[in-house]
């Protein structure tokens, strides 16, 4: 199927849309960018569904990397071009086991000269198989205090907004645990209210919220660790939680926005010595009709970029930004780096830069 024929199916729907204004500079467009599985019982085992793409450029295109935000899901794909023009598909396999109510996974797609980028969501509620609290809680804190997640992602949360988010533990033992919790870390906005107590074979739930003040120090990622103590035994993991902190958008859709672009979104360095600092330059720019700031602009550790927070790009502008990555100290491994930007683009407001380079 050639893409003018696609392409109208594709132009029928609302979310092809916006999609397009998020990635202005990907060949690939993609029919629908979400599916969402609905109810799903995990005794049923995988489902899967298959997301159809056009190439919308005049050269081909060939998938060289996707990756998944959970090992529970797996991308079953074609590595052969996809010629401008022509179409090709991706299956995403969902595995519900060790799952339960709403769960959202992320598949983000990178082709083999780094320049198309696309990003897939898949969402399911799971009807989970009737378990003891063994299974239902396989995560060991301390004493006989279980839990079933060891981590509390929050998501998006606006400026002056307060959310609570919470964690359930369970007491597989036989007699009574008191309970007390550690926090360290800048916090961030971050409390906890716990329980003081947990009868046996008794599930109670943690309480954490984040109150974000309003500031312009307070975008980006916000990061926090819990640590369970039970009868005076501390965990030996934490509950590790965070959040993604940005300010909050105008509901008038008709309100200039700006929209950013990196290119490429994901920086290989390629094959080098081990030890060493490399640079690249790539091209950031706003095709919005309005002033796009930079909240926040957080290298992780090893890299380092030549923005900072509070830069503004006009509309229709673009920079060159240098970003660099220290490689590993041992040989025949690979280093990946990140750098995390937080914006006004009401689309999307945070974006992960990666950086990749293979020690000879």
């Amino acid at each position: 199927m050639k893409v003018r024929t696609l392409l109208t199916l594709f132009l029928s729907l609302t979310v092809f849309t916006v999609w397009a204004q998020d990635e202005p500079t990907s060949a690939m467009v993609f029919e629908t960018y979400e599916w969402d599985f609905g109810p799903i019982d995990e005794a049923d085992g995988p489902v899967a569904h298959t997301f159809r793409f056009a190439n919308i450029s005049n050269n081909p295109i060939q998938i060289d990397n996707v990756a998944t935000s959970c090992g529970c899901t797996t991308v079953q794909y074609s590595t052969e071009p996809i010629h401008g023009g022509d179409y090709g598909e991706l299956t995403v396999v969902f595995d519900p086991a060790r799952t339960e109510g709403r769960v959202f996974r992320e598949v983000e797609i990178f082709t083999k000269d780094r320049r198309n980028y696309a990003s897939l969501s898949i969402f399911a509620d799971v009807n989970p198989i009737p378990m003891g609290l063994e299974q239902i809680y396989p995560h060991l804190l301390a004493g006989t205090v279980k839990t079933n997640a060891k981590r509390c992602n929050f998501g998006y949360l606006t400026q002056g907004e307060s959310v609570t988010r919470v964690v359930r533990i369970a007491n597989v033992g036989n007699k009574t645990a008191k309970l007390s919790v550690q926090t360290t870390g800048k916090r961030y906005g971050m409390s906890v209210d716990c329980p003081e107590s947990i009868a046996p074979q008794e599930v109670v739930s943690i309480h954490i919220t984040y109150d974000i003040p309003k500031g312009k120090n307070y975008f980006g990622m916000a990061r926090d660790t819990i640590w369970l103590v039970a009868d005076g035994a501390k965990s030996e993991e934490p509950i590790v939680v965070n959040a993604i902190r940005i300010e909050k958008f105008s509901d008038n859709e008709n309100k200039p926005k700006p929209v950013l672009r990196i290119e490429p979104a994901y920086v290989e360095f390629g094959e080098k010595a081990p030890g060493k600092i490399y640079k690249k330059t790539i091209t950031i720019g706003n095709t919005g009709n309005a002033d796009l700031i930079f909240r926040n602009v957080e290298p992780m550790e090893g890299t380092a970029i030549s923005i900072e927070s509070g830069q503004v790009i006009k509309p229709g502008k673009e920079i060159k930004v240098t970003v660099a990555v220290t490689n590993s100290r041992n040989p025949r491994t690979i280093t990946m780096g990140s750098i995390n930007l937080t914006t006004n683009d009401p689309t999307r407001p945070f974006r992960e830069l990666r950086l990749q380079v293979d020690t000879k």
